[in-house]
Formats: C-alpha cells, structure tokens, sequence
C-alpha cells in the first residue's frame, strides 16, 4: 500500500542509501515487487517546508521542499545520451499525491503535467518526513536518480540531496534489477554440490542457485578438533562470512573492486561446513566498466575432514596414551609412597612404650626390593628381640646360678663367727655378711620377676569386683606404713573386671613401694579407682620428686630406674614397675606414669577394661 508508512517494507539496512548535506539528510531504499519499482525516502529535516497553497507549481515563489525523479523512458530508450524524463513530487500537505512533468509548450510556455502512473504518499515523522513511491517498471529504462530541493522559506535557493546531476537532472546511476529468468538461467551451469549466485558491483545479491549438499551428520566441531585445526592452519582459524541478508560475501566485492578473480576458503554462515569460493567480475558490453559479480562456491570439507579425523584420532590417541602413562606413574608413586610411609610407621612403631619388639612388618611378603626392604627389617627386628629376651631372662637365670655360692658364702661366714674371730678382724666378716645380706636382696629382687611370669602362666582368670579388692590392700598399707597418710578414693558402683585379685594385689604393692620410697614422711598418698567409658582407672599419687624426661618410655622396661643415689640398705635394681607393667598386661590393661600438674608429685595410672 502506498501510504508512507514503512512497516510493510523489508528491514534490511545494507540497503539503504544515504545522501547528506547541510545538515540534512535523505536516506533512499529501493525495490521492486511485480510489474513496480518502489521507492522509500525518509527526510531528516528539521523544518519540512511545503508548497504555498493555490499557487501554481512551477511558481518559483511558492516553491517548498521538492522531490525529484529521473530515468531514462523505457528500456527501448536506453542507448547512452539519450533524453531522460525528470518528474517531481510536490503538495501543500501531508497525504496521497501524484508525480508532475514538465513540458514545454507553443511560444516557450512551460506546464506542469501529472503522470497518474507514478504514484506517492508524504507523510510528517519525528525530525522530518517519508515519502512512498510507486513506479511501473515499464516507464525505467537503464539510469535512475532521486534528489531531494530542501529550501529553507520557500522559493529560496534549495540545498540538494541525491544523485541527480546538478542542473540538469540528469541521471547517472544505474538501476540493477535481477530479472526472473536469471535464476532458471543459472540453473543450467549448475551442478550437485555447487552454488551459483550473482550480485551487483556492490556486492547485491540479485539471484542465486544453491545446490550445496547439507551439512555433515556429525555436527558442530569439538572444542579440541578446533585446537587441532588452529594449530594446522598456522594459528589462523577459519570464521564464517560476515555477511547481511541479501549480500554477497566479501570476495566478491573484492573481485569487483580489483577487477579479477578472488578465491577464498571460510566457513559457511551455519559454521558447520567449509566452503571454498571463487568470485569474478561481470563487465558491460565495451569490458570497460565491472556491473556485477559471479561467484561459485562448493563444499571443501571432504578432504579437510578426513585430514582433521585422521589427525584428531592420532592426537586423541596420543594423549590418551600419555595421560594414562603419567596417571599410571602418579598412582604408582602414590602407591609406593603408601607402603613407604607403612613400612616406615611400623620400624617407628617396632619398640613400644614397655620395650617389646614387633617383629611383624608390613610389605614382608612383597616380592620386590621394598619387600625385600621389610624381611631385612623383620630379620634385624628378630634378632633384636631374641637378644632382648635374653636380657628380659638373665635376672632369673643369674639369680639361680648365683643363689647356691651365696648360701655357701652366708654358711662359712657363720661358722667363722662361730670359731671366734679377733678383734681386728670382726669388722670385715661384719661387712662381708652385710654383703652377703645385700646379695641376697638383689637376688631376692631379681627373681621376684620370674615368679610373677610363673604366677601369671599359671594364674586363672576370674571375674571380680576391683573395689573391694582395692579398699583391703589400703587398709594394710595404713597398717604397715604408718609414716605416711593414705587417703582412697572409690567409684560409687561396684567395679568388675576379670584377672587375678592376687595378682592385682601384688600390682598395687608395687606401685605403693615406689610412692613410699619417693614420698617424704609424713606425706599423703591418694589411691583412686573410677570407672569411665567401659574402663577401670587405679591411680596412685604420691608428692616427691618428679619423672625426669627420658621416663616416659622407658619407666616399666626391665632392670631400668632412674634414682639418683642407692640407699645403703635398700635394694632398687628396676623390676618393680615392670612386674606391673607384666601384671597390667595379665589384665589386658596398659600402664602409665605422669607428672602432677600441680606442684610436685607423680601419678600412677593402671587402664583396665570393665566387664559389660
């Protein structure tokens, strides 16, 4: 519909022509539909001027703001020099309007001539006004040319807008209209897998055949066949054609700017195809002026795609293979690492806290150098551990070979007294039988460890309350040891677990000797028993002096103390605390030895499991 209003028109802003000038501005589009040429022309102007009113239209003083068209008559009329017509479109208000021509007439009168042909519509916009134009393709030969007379007041001098030849209206662009046929013209050059496509000199796309096969099955590119192809194309990746809706792509205009044929390789506008084009200039019939563009365009992607397949399926393989061969050498370095630190946690952990040997080594049954590694370790271990049995047996064996020349010794000494010994000579036998005395506590001492290895081989296990068994051995003590106080400490519920209450007994007497010898006269000893979280607790407290450093690890080994100075009638040899830490073992239990956190002082602790 001619009405001036431009929804109607396709939206393709490549097609546009734009002329400026004065600050003014005329912006041209140009199509044909059917058997009419149309026209769109859109005025920025900021003060639109129409014709006076009942003046005549070739009064230059009622002259407003005036349109102009020329072309040449018909295609019959289309030879070079020859006459165009020049119509203009004028009115004294927004609306329908016809175009006007002027002719001359007898005795140089001029007239103004509507051509009903030629239809339009003016219509006011923001900043301006748009004018719509039919013509019949009929009355267009070759040239076509529009200009806008933008007068300020009327019949003023007009700034012109447009691409009419000043002065005489003379057109000399060139309307390019694809006819129908040329599309079925085509069709006969082409083939399967080809496109055939021509445009205008500026890059128009007039008609085109498209017989490209679709795009391949397998889909877009991966991220890394991309990769893969930037790296084959020296860094360079093919991108598809930037190219508007009703354009050619840029080779051509290259081809029609240079005048030769352009070859390129992109990628179609889907981005999934590779096309090889070949673009060449179309010339007029003296081959002196370029008027179009012929382009042939196929699909490239066969060889291209078998390339980047083979070539992707070798480096895919390649770095499979080698990210399995540096995630096959993290785990076995992860997994060397784990027996490592194994095998170094179990020599760290070899010599528990009481002195025994673990001889059993993760890894031992290995059969590479790392097991080989742990049998020597577990070899080492073994022999250690025999040498240290040995030491752990010598008390006992020392104390039997030893106790029959000590009753010899004890038996002359008594008969020498018994003979009568001088004076002089009294103080040494006195001395030789308080040696003989002190030998016989030490042997006394060094067997008391084999006894308890004895008692607890043939001990039975029975289930009993600690609680009593506890409270009757402090009464003895406050019996026995009246230097010193003791106070007791029992849990409220009766406290079961399963041993000997002898061999408890003998525990706690050991654990009382050593609080007494390091406890001042006078001094409190607390004896505690409570029960927590499926354990018994015996602790025994006593002030004195405190553990040295080095004690917590060694304090319950065999023939090891840590007294500074030997009491002259005291016998220490260090088996008192590990016939305990023997007993606790008999009880499933564990010992422990800490400092007081306040003031001076040691406690005892004995961890026994309760019956459920």
């Amino acid at each position: 519909m001619i009405d001036g209003f431009a929804d109607d028109w396709p939206q393709a802003p490549h097609a546009w022509r734009h002329f400026q000038a004065g600050g003014d501005t005329l912006a041209v589009l140009c199509g044909s539909s059917g058997r009419y040429l149309y026209l769109l022309l859109e005025a920025h102007d900021a003060a639109p001027l129409y014709d006076a009113p009942g003046v005549d239209l070739l009064d230059p003083a009622g002259f407003g703001d005036r349109v102009w068209l020329a072309f040449d008559e018909g295609e019959d009329n289309a030879l070079e020099g020859a006459p165009q017509r020049q119509y203009f479109l004028a009115t004294t208000g927004p609306g329908s309007l016809i175009a006007h021509r002027i002719e001359s007439r007898e005795y140089g009168r001029r007239v103004a001539v509507p051509e009903p042909r030629i239809e339009a519509a003016w219509r006011g916009i923001d900043g301006g006004y748009r004018i719509e134009v039919r013509v019949p393709l009929s009355m267009i030969g070759a040239r076509f040319g529009v200009l806008l007379d933008d007068r300020a007041t009327r019949g003023a001098t007009p700034v012109s807008l447009g691409n009419l030849r000043p002065g005489d209206l003379e057109a000399e662009g060139r309307l390019l209209l694809a006819p129908p046929e040329l599309g079925a013209y085509l069709r006969q050059f082409t083939e399967a897998g080809v496109q055939l496509a021509v445009g205008s000199a500026r890059g128009a796309l007039l008609a085109e055949v498209n017989a490209l096969p679709p795009a391949p099955s397998f889909g877009a590119e991966s991220l890394l066949a991309r990769f893969y192809r930037r790296l084959l194309d020296g860094g360079e990746a093919l991108r598809a054609p930037q190219t508007e809706p009703g354009r050619m792509a840029a080779a051509s205009a290259r081809a029609a700017a240079g005048a030769e044929t352009v070859t390129t390789l992109e990628r179609s506008a889907d981005d999934r195809r590779l096309i090889v084009a070949a673009a060449s200039p179309i010339y007029d019939a003296s081959h002196a002026r370029v008027i179009g563009v012929v382009q042939v365009a196929q699909t490239e992607e066969r060889w291209l795609l078998l390339r980047d397949r083979a070539l992707a399926r070798l480096l895919n393989l390649t770095l499979a293979a080698t990210a399995l061969a540096v995630l096959g050498s993290f785990a076995f370095a992860a997994r060397l690492g784990l027996r490592l630190t194994r095998l170094r946690n179990a020599t760290e952990t070899a010599l528990g806290a009481e002195g025994r040997l673990v001889t059993q080594l993760p890894e031992a049954a290995a059969r590479d150098e790392l097991g080989d590694l742990a049998r020597s370790f577990a070899a080492l271990l073994d022999r250690l551990e025999a040498y240290t049995t040995y030491l752990r047996t010598l008390a006992g064996k020392l104390a039997h070979e030893i106790r029959t020349p000590l009753t010899i010794v004890r038996s002359s000494l008594e008969n020498l007294e018994n003979e009568g010994v001088t004076e002089t000579a009294r103080p040494y036998v006195a001395r030789a039988r308080q040696g003989a005395e002190r030998l016989g506590g030490i042997l006394q001492a060094m067997g008391a460890a084999t006894r308890v290895e004895e008692a607890i081989a043939g001990a039975e296990r029975l289930a009993f309350d600690l609680a009593p068994v506890v409270a009757a051995a402090v009464d003895a003590y406050r019996q026995a040891f009246t230097t010193r106080r003791f106070e007791l400490e029992l849990e409220s519920g009766p406290c079961r677990v399963e041993g000997s209450p002898e061999l408890m007994v003998q525990l706690l007497d050991k654990l009382i000797d050593n609080a007494i010898d390091f406890s001042p006269e006078g001094s409190r000893i607390t004896v505690r028993l409570r029960g927590e979280r499926h354990e018994a607790w015996l602790e025994v407290e006593n002030p004195g002096s405190r553990l040295p450093a080095e004690a917590g690890t060694r304090l319950f080994e065999s023939l090891w103390q840590s007294r500074e100075a030997q009491e002259e009638t005291g016998v220490h040899f260090g088996l008192g605390l590990y016939v305990a830490r023997l007993i606790a073992d008999f009880h499933r239990g564990s010992m422990e030895a800490a400092n007081l956190a306040a003031g001076q002082g040691v406690r005892m602790r004995l961890r026994v499991p309760l019956l459920s």
